[in-house]
């Protein structure tokens, strides 16, 4: 695979501070569509990708050894998925972080980079050196389903704090990023951008939470307890013992009712539709079962406030700049812990409207790329 990583033409070259023997490239295909999911499950709508986007973001893996986690254990043969656009600038200060969602990939925010306006975009890769960064529990970067040392049940929990950390080393160790103009992320990608600006205040510029909060309340808590309950009481997920993935529907069934709102369900899947509906929600998801329970843990674990207020953890974060994301219906992530750190900081923030609710880019789109293209432009 190394091998590989020095002659794939699409690989981009690697950064002279970085370790080229810790960095794999993959081959990607070039599919004609790209699956957002910003809930539970990837069963959002598919979106159809600039066509120069996939070639130029392989698939890369940072192998960074051992990492260290809050708990006081470890994730052995750690490994970060990752993928790069566009071209760090003489002065490298003009790298945008972005981290995966819940049960996202990198793969999955493909659309949302590239070098020309759509509506989708919310990364100029003319101006910004974008990354995409795979969270712990993906099944790209470390996770109970491709750890060979730590396989499903004996993997470490994790949480959003571990994985900003990991994602520091990939950039300072691997990239030779040490500043970032912005990290933004949407769902779990905000609640590690909160994350972020807590541990690593000086070493970026803005954060951009879209549907994140900075602590996860007692209903986000019940919302994930509930999809953890579905699965664990599922009796072909055996306890996380299972040979063949299991199907999970019940488990399914709750995260589409969770991520969106009726009157945008009632209008995508009229009546009608329901049997169909119902048939494409119940299929295999493409995550593996003990991956989706530990990034589920990871959000019950959610805190960057530690005993603290929402203003007295904000204040510490100075001197980052918030834009601050949330929708009004949200039901998977309760949108006021946000608006209260955006509070406490003075920051702007916007409030979506749009019934598609936590799946905020299906119906909201063309403002939401309105907001941060301006914030990062600044």
């Amino acid at each position: 695979m190394l091998e590989y990583a020095k002659t794939c033409n699409t690989c981009p070259t690697p950064h002279p501070a970085s370790n080229l023997n810790r960095i794999e490239c993959f081959p990607m295909p070039l599919p004609h569509k790209l699956h957002l999911a910003l809930a539970a499950l990837s069963l959002a709508l598919t979106l159809t990708a600039p066509a120069e986007t996939p070639a130029a973001a392989p698939q890369q893996i940072a192998n960074l050894g051992t990492c260290p986690l809050a708990s006081g254990q470890v994730i052995l043969d750690c490994r970060i998925g990752y993928r790069t656009f566009g071209s760090l600038n003489a002065a490298k200060d003009n790298a945008v972080l972005m981290p995966t969602w819940l049960n996202g990939r990198s793969e999955d925010l493909l659309s949302l980079f590239g070098p020309t306006p759509t509506s989708q975009r919310l990364v100029d890769t003319s101006k910004f050196f974008g990354i995409a960064i795979d969270a712990f529990g993906d099944g790209v970067s470390s996770s109970p389903s491709n750890s060979p040392k730590q396989p499903g049940t004996t993997f470490p929990v994790f949480t959003m704090e571990d994985m900003a950390h990991a994602q520091y080393r990939v950039l300072t160790e691997v990239l030779g990023v040490h500043h970032l103009h912005a990290v933004l992320g949407l769902s779990m990608g905000a609640h590690q951008v909160f994350a972020w600006s807590v541990l690593y205040p000086k070493f970026l510029d803005l954060a951009v939470p879209i549907v994140g909060s900075p602590q996860a309340t007692s209903f986000d808590l019940l919302s994930k307890q509930m999809v953890i309950d579905a699965i664990e009481q599922d009796p072909a997920y055996n306890h996380g013992l299972y040979t063949t993935q299991p199907l999970l529907k019940v488990a399914n069934e709750i995260g589409v009712i969770l991520v969106s709102a009726p009157q945008y369900r009632n209008q995508e899947h009229p009546r009608p539709d329901f049997s169909a509906w119902l048939a494409s929600i119940d299929t295999q998801q493409r995550q593996d079962a003990n991956d989706r329970v530990w990034q589920l843990k990871a959000i019950l674990a959610h805190d960057v406030l530690h005993g603290r207020t929402i203003a007295e953890a904000a204040q510490t974060t100075a001197p980052v700049h918030f834009l601050v994301i949330v929708a009004a219906q949200d039901r998977m992530v309760t949108p006021q812990p946000a608006l209260e750190w955006a509070r406490a900081l003075s920051a702007p923030t916007y409030v979506s409207p749009g019934t598609c609710a936590h799946l905020i880019m299906n119906c909201d789109a063309p403002a939401v790329v309105d907001q941060v293209t301006k914030f990062l432009d600044r």
